[in-house]
This record gives structure tokens, C-alpha cells and sequence, in this order.
């Protein structure tokens, strides 16, 4: 969905489907069938006894196929639940028991079909080596998804790093070729704070403009700051901001200092309430009104209105496509960015990370 703000942003599935999807699944099922005629002529492990081809063949293909997808769903939904490389533990625990919980289930279907469907008394041997064949074979074929998996996510986290340090170096340079030597700066900011010392909107509007410029300059060479501290320079912002439109920006903030340790990519926050400004109308027939809040203790939620601006500016998409690569390379997770009821929604996750 095209939001008048930003490209919302979509997560790749770690296994995405084929180009030629239909082939895939013609193969699949090729598959399938072959694996299941062997297993009738071969590893049924119990004599037909007159039951004929056909039915041990459906008995065997529902098993077979039921098998092969389930296990297929049981590694993509784990790889989509947990970090492969930060996760790894839990990952391997959950995949282990699903696919020996679900394999268990289904082998007891087919035992009861081959019991009661086909007529067949199975011994306590042949319905072990039942489980035991298919336990193994599972898990043969789910080595491969993982490692096909296992491949394609470190690619992908190879190709973000380079991609996020070459965004790094490109914005330090940036930075050094425009900045402004900070000690000057800070000079004249205190200079001006002395002689606006007696107007307070004045002087809280300097120390703002100070206080924002000096976390800048602190947090550029890290990867990740206090909540607390990056709600404190959104203030900051807000009030500079305020200073200029009045009531026509209405802000609320509501994030509880339960939450204050959770860390956040330095200036998220900012470049969001940075880009509702950018491109909604801030009138007084049409106030902009941005709320700041939690939610479901997992996210940090930047919510505007939605009044688009005739002339608004170009959006080049740099902005969420920054915050969202910090974050993929940061925890592996992706942000939530959705339109709804005529509010822009940007939801951050909220992690822990010792700074």
C-alpha cells in the first residue's frame, strides 16, 4: 500500500517462493508421489496382504505430502519467529519440537489408517520403525530448507552491513564537509542565551536548539541510544517546532519510564515527527496532531494525521529506509509502517542493548 508519506515497507520472507512457481509445485508433487510409491514397494514396513496397490499408495502419498509441507511450514514460520544468528538456541529447540511432535502426530494417523482403512495389524516393531523412517527422512529433508535458509539470510545480512556502512560513511562525510566547527557553534548559542537571558520562551528555544545540535554530535558514531534520552531531544524538537506553528502542532506524549531503558536507533524518533511536518499540511483549519506512545510492551508508536500538502516536497523514501536498515541490522527485525483511518502509523521495535 502507497502512503502519501513513504513506501510502506514490506519484510522479505527468508524463503521466498520460486519465479516459476507453478514448476515448483509440479515438481513437489512429482515428488511426493515417487517417495510415496517407494515407500509402498519397499519401506511400508508390513505386507500388503491382498490390500492391493491403491490404497496403500493414498495412505502413503497423504502421509507423505502431509509430512513434507508441514515441515516445510514448521521451519519458514520458526525462521520468520526467531533470529537465526541471535536466536540460534531457541530456533533449533522450536524447529526440533515441532517437527517431532508434528511427524509423531502424523505417523499415528497412518497407523490407524493402515489398521483400520487397510486392515492391516502392524507390531509394535513395525509401527516404531514407522516413526523412526519418518523421523529420519523429515529431518533430512528439513536440513536442507535450513541450510538453503541458513544461506540466504547470511547473504542478505552480508549484502544490509555493507549496505548500512556505506550509508555510514557516506553520512560522515556528509557531516564533515557541512559541519560547522562545534566550539564556534556552541559559543554563539551561549553568547545568544545571555542576550535573551530575560526572555525565557527565547532562552528555552536556544537551549533547545543547543541541546539538540550537542546530542547530535554525541550520539553520530553510535548504533543505539537510551529511549530516555531520544524522547528528551524529540521534546526538544517539538518545542522548537511549537515555537513556530503554535496550536496549529498538537504532540502528545505518552511512553512510561518503565520503558526508558529499551534502546532505539539514535534520531528515529526525530526524522519521523521530522517527516509528518514534511509532508502534512500545519494549519489552524487543519492542525497536525502526532501522538508518541507505546504498545503491547514490543513497540514505540509515532501516529499522525493525514492532510497532504498540494505542493508538498519530493520524498526520496531515505528516511524509513534508513531507520528500517538500522534496524534489520541491528536485531534482525523489521519496522511496522501501515495507513489506516486517515492516520501514518510507524511502529519501532523496542529492544535492549547495553549502552
Amino acid at each position: 500500500m502507497k502512503s502519501i508519506q513513504q513506501d510502506t515497507i514490506e519484510c522479505t520472507p527468508i524463503l521466498e517462493k520460486p519465479r516459476n512457481h507453478w514448476r515448483e509445485i509440479t515438481m513437489r508433487v512429482v515428488l511426493i508421489s515417487i517417495i510415496s510409491a517407494v515407500s509402498v514397494l519397499f519401506e511400508f514396513g508390513y505386507e500388503q496382504q491382498g490390500s492391493g496397490f491403491f490404497k496403500p499408495f493414498m495412505v502413503s502419498l497423504i502421509r507423505t505430502a502431509l509430512l513434507w509441507n508441514g515441515s516445510m511450514f514448521i521451519i519458514q514460520f520458526t525462521l520468520h519467529r526467531f533470529s537465526m544468528f541471535r536466536e540460534t538456541a531457541m530456533l533449533l529447540a522450536t524447529q526440533v519440537i515441532g517437527l517431532i511432535s508434528f511427524v509423531v502426530l502424523v505417523e499415528l494417523g497412518e497407523i490407524y489408517a493402515i489398521e483400520n482403512y487397510l486392515n492391516i495389524a502392524l507390531p509394535l516393531s513395525g509401527k516404531t520403525a514407522l516413526i523412526a523412517g519418518s523421523l529420519l527422512i523429515t529431518f533430512m529433508i528439513s536440513s536442507i530448507y535450513a541450510s538453503v535458509a541458513f544461506f540466504i539470510q547470511w547473504k542478505e545480512n552480508l549484502l544490509r552491513t555493507q549496505a548500512l556502512e556505506k550509508a555510514n560513511l557516506e553520512a560522515r562525510y556528509d557531516t564533515l564537509r557541512n559541519q560547522v566547527n562545534p566550539h564556534f557553534l556552541f559559543n554563539s548559542l551561549n553568547t545568544l542565551l545571555m542576550l535573551v537571558n530575560d526572555n525565557p520562551v527565547a532562552s528555552k528555544y536556544v537551549e533547545s536548539i543547543s541541546e539538540i545540535m550537542r546530542y547530535m554530535l554525541q550520539s553520530r558514531d553510535k548504533e543505539a541510544v537510551l529511549l530516555r534520552d531520544e524522547l528528551k531531544i524529540a521534546r526538544d524538537y517539538i518545542f522548537i517546532q511549537q515555537s513556530r506553528f503554535g496550536d496549529k502542532l498538537k504532540v502528545e506524549f505518552d511512553v512510561p519510564e518503565k520503558y526508558y531503558h529499551f534502546a532505539i536507533p539514535p534520531l528515529a524518533l526525530q526524522m519521523l515527527l521530522e517527516n509528518a511536518l514534511k509532508h502534512n499540511v500545519v494549519s489552524k483549519e487543519d492542525p497536525l496532531f502526532v501522538k508518541v506512545y507505546t504498545l503491547e510492551n514490543v513497540y514505540i508508536v509515532i501516529e499522525n494525521t493525514i492532510k497532504a500538502k498540494l505542493d508538498k516536497d519530493p520524498s526520496t523514501g531515505v528516511g524509513l529506509d534508513n531507520i528500517r536498515n538500522r534496524y534489520l541490522h541491528l536485531t534482525g527485525k523489521n519496522i511496522v509502517v501501515k495507513q489506516e483511518n486517515n492516520r501514518f502509523i510507524v511502529m519501532l521495535p523496542l529492544f535492549e542493548r547495553s549502552i
